[in-house]
């Protein structure tokens, strides 16, 4: 299974100790890796289909990113395919730009339903995945139904509602990073997630992984989810996690 991290702070922030820690935990995931930021608003994402950590040693490009990278949110994901090829084009996270903005997306999980999803936006056209395609549905929701939410608590709302509806027409596991880049969204219905604000060993931002046990020895916090619910959905602005709502 993929596997997720991000890091969420109040001015630019690097990553170059929980970033390296991230790829030599996630090892198992040979299939690729991404690395999604913001400068100046404008999303950048730098990708590969090699290895993140490859006989004893992570990825050149990877360590270079995590010293350099600056930017309030940072998203990277490893990826272990379970549809697509493995390519550069199949690597998360994804860039789409609508409602004003850049947003950056990565996913891990298994939704095959939602492959049959045709949008008549723009796609990421040469991936074909449930990720790409859950990218687009969402879009496509929040453009459809709520293209006046911008606020936060109003866009929290209404992705709410698409991510509901997206679970609902298409069933499937959804873990999925999604940011603006000036808040970030997480969503899980399928596999937790663990956090750590302020860590002393670390960056000193908010830190997010899919890893079970997070990046250190010291005292991450799992975010429970609704068992008898859709999923729960997090908004998070700088250090702080400010909505929360089971679905």
């Amino acid at each position: 299974m993929c596997d997720l991290f991000a890091l969420s702070a109040k001015k630019d922030f690097s990553a170059p100790k929980s970033l390296p820690i991230f790829a030599v935990k996630a090892k198992k995931n040979m299939d690729g890796w991404g690395i999604g930021y913001f400068r100046k608003h404008h999303a950048l994402v730098e990708k590969s289909a090699k290895g993140v950590f490859v006989s004893g040693y992570v990825h050149d490009s990877f360590k270079k990113l995590a010293r350099v990278v600056k930017s309030r949110i940072i998203i990277c994901h490893v990826r272990f395919r379970t549809s697509g090829p493995i390519d550069d084009c199949h690597a998360h996270p994804f860039v789409l730009r609508f409602g004003g903005h850049d947003w950056i997306f990565a996913h891990n999980g298994k939704a095959p339903a939602i492959e049959s999803y045709k949008s008549h936006n723009t796609i990421l056209e040469e991936a074909v995945s449930d990720s790409a395609r859950a990218f687009e549905y969402l879009r496509d929701h929040l453009l459809r139904h709520y293209r006046n939410a911008t606020e936060l608590p109003t866009l929290f709302q209404a992705l709410c509602q698409s991510t509901e509806r997206m679970v609902e027409e298409y069933p499937g596991e959804y873990n999925y990073l999604l940011s603006n880049g000036r808040s970030l969204f997480v969503f899980t219905n399928h596999r937790q997630f663990m956090f750590l604000k302020e860590s002393k060993k670390l960056e000193g931002a908010l830190l997010l992984t899919t890893l079970a046990r997070g990046l250190s020895n010291e005292k991450w916090i799992r975010i429970a989810r609704a068992t008898n619910r859709k999923g729960t959905l997090l908004a998070i602005s700088g250090t702080d996690i400010i909505l929360k709502q089971s679905l």
